[in-house]
């Protein structure tokens, strides 16, 4: 296990990659350490800094720059989710070891065209393909309708190759994921969550896709930090202002293993509570106890084994697939899950 979930108990582990606090609280350094109050009691837990490579906020807290100091010596990266889900802001570590040359290499590769569709198109690829994973998943286990659909998309799927550039290669994209929502429903009745709505969602299944989206944005963007690439520079989303746009592109192939799945874990368990949401004028957020529950299980669900690695691990050599295509040393390959 490498993942640490902070609520009101610490429980230490040797090796740790990710904190999440779900809870308010307050964020000190002493010494070394890393100690956290939460806002519910006066108790101060205290964790090793050099064991953290990251610390994500998903409730209300307070730091100051000692702490802020701290991270940055240790390498270790903050990320701040607000109270809609959305992360918000990072603190990042100076860059230790740039590299300026795998930069201009991949500012070359985004301006080649035919290179830069042909990693867009892979990229796309191994989303779709994860997305057939899912519902194969459940093909196999007696949702004998969803055969129909997985033939209808793998249809669609062949203007992946037919693209002329990123927009339309979006377009088709965008078609098969509405093709893949509208068969969630086929999986369960309670995963019949209509129009698929982002900012605010509306119901419980969108609102959940939100927050686990984000989640995983988040860890790429992570991950993405460990090689020597540029995270403004995209292939398949267009480079734009203010935003981290090469996690967007990677998380495309992880979204169905990391979000979609866990959904699918959680209602098929009845592990959903309605004290998980807040749901008021067509809008619907997740509570603190919702937050901290999804957070959880996605922590559990990162770390969990697939052929010898972590899905945490993945997406690394993910990001680490996309620096070898642009120095030529490999061609990428997307993550495809097997079924």
């Amino acid at each position: 296990m490498t993942t640490l979930f902070a609520t009101k108990k610490l429980i230490l582990v040797k090796k740790m990659e990710t904190l999440f606090v779900t809870r308010d609280a307050q964020l000190k350094q002493h010494e070394k350490t890393l100690q956290i109050r939460f806002a519910s009691d006066k108790k101060v837990r205290s964790l090793p800094i050099e064991k953290l490579s990251h610390i994500v906020l998903l409730g209300e807290t307070r730091l100051n720059s000692r702490l802020l100091t701290l991270c940055g010596k240790h390498n270790v990266r903050l990320s701040v989710f607000d109270y809609y889900g959305y992360c918000k802001g990072v603190f990042e570590p100076m860059d230790k070891n740039p590299a300026g040359k795998v930069k201009l290499k991949q500012a070359a590769l985004l301006l080649d065209d035919r290179q830069r569709m042909a990693v867009a198109r892979e990229i796309v690829r191994g989303a779709v393909h994860n997305m057939l994973a899912n519902l194969r998943y459940y093909q196999y286990r007696g949702k004998s309708e969803l055969k129909a659909v997985v033939q209808v998309m793998r249809a669609q799927s062949k203007g992946i190759d037919k693209a002329k550039n990123t927009e339309e290669l979006m377009g088709y994209e965008g078609l098969l994921h509405a093709e893949y929502y509208a068969a969630w429903k086929l999986i369960d009745k309670r995963l019949d969550f209509g129009k698929r709505v982002r900012r605010p969602p509306n119901n419980p299944i969108n609102c959940l896709i939100s927050f686990l989206n984000q989640m995983v944005y988040t860890v790429v963007r992570h991950e993405i930090s460990k090689t020597h690439l540029e995270e403004t520079f995209s292939l398949l989303h267009t480079p734009g202002y203010g935003r981290a746009s090469l996690s967007l592109d990677l998380a495309e192939p992880f979204k169905p293993l990391l979000s979609d799945a866990l959904i699918f874990k959680l209602i098929k368990q009845n592990r959903l509570n309605d004290n998980w949401f807040e749901q008021q004028d067509q809008v619907c957020l997740l509570s603190e106890v919702g937050r901290r529950h999804i957070a959880e299980q996605f922590a559990i669900r990162l770390e969990e084994s697939y052929q010898g690695r972590s899905f945490r691990q993945w997406i690394y050599y993910e990001a680490l697939g996309i620096e070898r295509e642009v120095l030529g040393v490999f061609e990428y390959q997307a993550f495809k899950r097997k079924v």
